[in-house]
């Protein structure tokens, strides 16, 4: 999925999770604006802290168990929605009587007339009792330190994700894993499609370019140019090129999946020199 993707599906299951409380919860407690604002920070710094479990996707998905983050982070999405409904009706009966202004809540920019609009009772058999540290003006304090504290935690969780991905990349083992997903959730042809989109053409010695890489069904084939003339391919690098893709770990593992990987040398002009097609077979495994 997209980023963009990622965020909708998120807020689609903290959504959920609000629909549930609304359906299930039938208390008529209300909440004033301070406690409501002090929750609602700390329900976001809770989403935040969970996120932190992403530090060890990369042994998750080497290890094939990357679906109880997935789980867990499910989980943490309609959990924290059912809350934020929960306490988004209280304040919706604190503020209007009635609990059905609490949709406000899910809707950005909207969200501040919940959170801004006076009780319309000073005084409420309803209202929840809440702590010092969550009424008038120490709440909102408190409110802003959970906030803040949460965006910093969110900064931090983006910054450390990103420096992994890196790292991630010249890992054998993640890579591995990484084509195994791929290769599950979208199917082999459309794996070799995207990994050959990301090659770019390189120059391998003094004689000879890698043009690009082209993706066929299951075949993912390299095509050189080499610039001298040349009759065929030695022997020495027929066995070579084999050798060293049998070898290779992230070629192993789409050759394992069912790829044929070629190797097509090309003259300048465009006549072809040779071939040289390694696939699990021919590897042995």
């Amino acid at each position: 999925q997209t980023e963009e993707g990622l965020r909708l599906i998120s807020y689609g299951i903290t959504v959920a999770g609000a629909i549930a409380a609304g359906i299930f919860h039938k208390s008529k407690n209300e909440l004033q604006r301070a406690p409501y604002f002090a929750y609602s920070s700390l329900l976001f710094l809770i989403v935040a802290a969970s996120q932190l479990v992403w530090f060890g996707s990369i042994q998750a998905a080497s290890g094939g168990f990357l679906w109880v983050f997935m789980l867990v982070d499910v989980a943490v999405g309609l959990a924290a929605g059912y809350a934020y409904g929960i306490i988004a009706m209280a304040r919706s009966r604190d503020a209007y009587n009635h609990g059905r202004m609490a949709v406000l809540a899910f809707i950005p920019i909207a969200n501040l007339w919940l959170l801004l609009t006076p009780s319309k009772n000073e005084v409420s058999a309803n209202r929840t009792p809440t702590i010092p540290l969550l009424t008038g003006g120490v709440g909102v304090l408190t409110g802003f330190v959970l906030l803040i504290v949460g965006i910093a935690v969110s900064t931090f969780i983006k910054i450390e994700t990103e420096r992994m991905v890196e790292n991630a990349a010249k890992d054998p083992a993640m890579q591995r894993a990484s084509v195994e997903m791929m290769v599950r959730s979208q199917g082999l042809e459309e794996t070799l499609k995207q990994i050959a989109a990301e090659v770019p053409s390189q120059r391998v010695d003094e004689t000879t370019t890698l043009l690009r890489v082209e993706a066929d069904k299951t075949t993912m084939r390299y095509l050189y140019e080499v610039s001298v003339d040349v009759d065929m391919l030695p022997a020495s690098t027929r066995t070579g090129l084999v050798r060293q893709n049998c070898g290779h770990d992230f070629l192993r593992k789409i050759m394992e999946a069912g790829t044929i990987i070629e190797h097509a040398y090309q003259r300048s002009d465009g006549s072809n020199i040779g071939i040289v097609t390694v696939s699990k077979e021919i590897c042995g495994f």
